[in-house]
């Protein structure tokens, strides 16, 4: 366990240098991109109720968390593979499942400021005032998690980088507009509110209301457990992808 510790935190180290130039532009990018969702959505509706705007600015942070696994996460490995680093961690002496968690630390660390920030500015426009639970961290970590096995997948079995892009891009629309993250469950058709009792994103825009706000009908510990359980398989999904491609 401490080789495998000592083995996870040098691979982070050198992640964190190796993308050093790019640190700040994707922390800059992604905040914006949180604000122009919240305003952007705002601009939307005549008129922005209380509990609209709180399940705007919880739902944004809790897409921020998914676009880390489904979108930033994806289009690292991608990138990797494309310029062969991918192949050369793999003949490495190291865990694939410490690398692996050194990716996902790395660019959770990248888009974690960008949900701290939606978070306040959301506050800021509307007027919200946001309890914190420290369960907050628990259920940042779990989204994240949860989502990763499956942005690995998709990049390691893309025939090119291109493909990934793309999907990237259709799971992440489907997240925002399809899934019950930036509105009520109750709000979609019967089927999609069939559908997401299977997907994580559920449950991190889930346990985000249930860690910010005091709105009824969210279900923390049900959403700790669901998430558990996606991260397991998801970690699981990841580190079979990375195996067979090393």
């Amino acid at each position: 366990m401490a080789q495998w510790l000592r083995q996870y935190r040098d691979l982070v180290s050198l992640q964190l240098r190796a993308m050093r130039t790019e640190v700040w532009f994707v922390i800059t990018f992604q905040g914006a991109m949180a604000a122009g969702l919240v305003l952007g959505m705002g601009y939307l509706m005549p008129e922005v109720s209380r509990r609209t705007a709180t399940y705007l600015v919880t739902g944004t942070a809790a897409q921020s968390f998914a676009t880390v696994g489904l979108v930033m996460l994806p289009q690292v490995v991608a990138r990797g593979k494309a310029l062969g680093t991918l192949d050369y961690y793999l003949t490495l002496p190291i865990s694939r499942e410490a690398y692996l968690l050194a990716l996902v630390t790395v660019v959770a660390l990248m888009a974690f400021p960008a949900v701290v920030f939606c978070i306040l500015f959301g506050m800021w426009r509307y007027d919200l005032a946001l309890q914190f639970d420290p369960a907050f961290l628990a259920v940042a970590v779990l989204a994240v998690l949860s989502l990763a096995g499956v942005g690995v997948a998709m990049a390691v079995y893309s025939p090119h980088q291109q493909v990934t892009n793309a999907l990237t891009q259709l799971v992440i629309f489907y997240v925002i507009f399809f899934a019950p993250v930036l509105l009520p469950v109750e709000q979609l058709p019967g089927l999609l509110q069939f559908t997401a009792n299977f997907f994580p994103p559920t449950y991190a825009a889930d346990g985000v209301r249930a860690t910010l706000t005091d709105l009824p009908g969210t279900h923390l510990v049900r959403s700790l457990l669901a998430m558990t359980g996606f991260a397991a398989g998801s970690l699981a999904l990841s580190s079979a992808a990375i195996r067979r491609r090393g």
